[in-house]
């Protein structure tokens, strides 16, 4: 992830660099024994939901601070997908659909971006804010293909995040329920944080949710339903920003 954002920090147009670098920046924010069976089935799972789909719906919910980042991706041919971060009036989109890649940031975001340091002007919150900007350059597009596109990138996360040896300390195994559907709960006690993992306990063993008590939640769905990225109906070429907010620095 740091690697990308300086990849992304040192393309052409600051305006949507930078955004989303601030995107995936508020996107992302003591071991004991486990039995195998329970270690297994955790890892089955993970296969199951990040590796074995082609589409994927994904919510993390960051109780502390009040972020919700929604991520739909289809990795079936070329790689599509809709993130959208809100945390109240702030709201961040990024999307790659077979026309392009786009961004688009409300006033909050660019605001909340400069008070994270980031260089952001007036003209270029006039220019951009709450609009569809598409974004041109192969090694951009690659990069967010990669980074919000591929499942396999929000598994890492959640894995660096909740599911690290370090959490994964005593476990309990007992049933459970996920909107109705019944689950083999996994709660991991002993290491900085308690965590519960919901695994659909008929068919696929789907990974349906994940709960750090007292912070955050993730949930899954929408396995391998057909999905495809909407294409913006109104849209600004990032060329057509005027020349004064283009990053000077290149």
């Amino acid at each position: 992830m740091p690697a990308f954002i300086s990849e992304i920090r040192r393309t052409r147009h600051r305006t949507t660099g930078c955004f989303l670098a601030a995107s995936l920046a508020l996107a992302l924010a003591a071991c004991g024994s486990r039995s195998t069976s329970d270690e297994m089935l955790l890892e089955d799972a993970l296969d199951t939901t990040f590796d074995d789909v082609d589409s994927v719906t994904s919510t993390l919910r960051t109780l502390t601070d009040g972020t919700t980042v929604t991520r739909r991706a289809l990795v079936d041919g070329d790689p599509e997908c809709h993130m959208h971060i809100s945390k109240g009036q702030l709201t961040m989109d990024l999307l790659v659909s077979d026309a392009g890649h786009y961004s688009r940031g409300s006033e909050e975001a660019f605001r909340w971006a400069a008070s994270e340091g980031i260089a952001v002007t007036p003209e270029q919150i006039e220019t951009v804010a709450d609009r569809w900007v598409q974004r041109g350059g192969q090694v951009e597009a690659d990069l967010m293909r990669e980074a919000v596109c591929d499942p396999k990138v929000a598994r890492s996360a959640l894995e660096e995040q909740l599911l690290a040896p370090e959490n994964l300390g005593q476990v309990e195994k007992e049933s459970g329920t996920v909107n109705g559907r019944e689950t083999a709960k996994l709660t991991f006690t002993g290491g900085p944080s308690t965590v519960e993992a919901h695994i659909a306990a008929e068919g696929r063993p789907y990974l349906l949710k994940v709960v750090e008590r007292g912070g955050d939640v993730w949930t899954f769905g929408d396995f391998d339903k057909p999905f495809r990225a909407k294409t913006p109906a109104e849209s600004i070429d990032e060329d057509e920003i005027p020349g004064e907010i283009v990053d000077p620095l290149v």
